[in-house]
């Protein structure tokens, strides 16, 4: 699993509707409590309401995870995977339109920031972390399915299908080669105000910055 790919479809796109959770099985011996279950799994969510997800990301090169904690328009995502044999994490911290990454490799630390307060792309693919349902025009809606206990409305284009919870938040991803799939949801997830901040011990370089070490 190539940490650049991970760096696209979570930092520039910011998961870009690839946010999962995974599916749950049916039991047919159990169907009262698995209906008691559903009920309780059944939340109120809103564009400010803070959550939790941690994923599983498997392709064909391996497997990775993704914990990922959001509270509005400010996010927090610890990436981890394997790159040529090694291990390699990813923090990225979104605040006040600014997103940080702090990138681990093989004991090496490197900090990076962006301004993307102005980017357009990046401000409509954030939104779809809460509001993904206005971003499937394209998609077809074909029937429900549980996912981790959450009645999601399930949406397919092509080899692409995504599980969508209250219209809000897609638990699951795949697109028939790789897919995200959630082990944890936390809705409601208590935050502290400093929990997005990111780390005062790491310098963080902007783009310009890396491009004047170069010259």
């Amino acid at each position: 699993m190539k940490i650049k790919n991970l760096f696209y479809l979570f930092a520039v796109t910011i998961l870009s509707l690839s946010l999962i959770a995974g599916c749950g099985k049916k039991d047919t011996a159990g169907n009262k409590e698995e209906k008691k279950t559903e009920e309780k799994k059944d939340v109120s969510m809103s564009e400010n309401t803070p959550f939790h997800l941690k994923y599983e990301m498997t392709d064909e090169k391996g497997k990775g995870t993704l914990d990922m904690f959001v509270k509005g328009k400010n996010a927090k995502m610890d990436i981890k995977a394997k790159e040529a044999g090694q291990d390699v994490s990813t923090l990225m911290y979104i605040k006040d339109g600014m997103m940080y990454m702090v990138m681990d490799m093989m004991g090496q630390k490197m900090g990076m920031k962006m301004d993307v307060s102005k980017d357009e792309n990046f401000q409509k693919d954030f939104a779809k972390l809460y509001d993904v349902k206005e971003h499937l025009k394209d998609y077809t809606k074909g029937g429900s399915e549980d996912v981790l206990g959450y009645k999601c409305d399930v949406y397919s284009k092509g080899e692409e299908k995504i599980w969508i919870y209250k219209d809000m938040i897609a638990l699951k991803f795949t697109d028939g080669k790789s897919t995200l799939e959630a082990k944890e949801f936390e809705p409601d997830a208590k935050l502290g105000d400093d929990f997005f901040d990111p780390p005062k011990d790491i310098e963080f370089k902007s783009m310009d910055d890396l491009k004047n070490l170069g010259q």
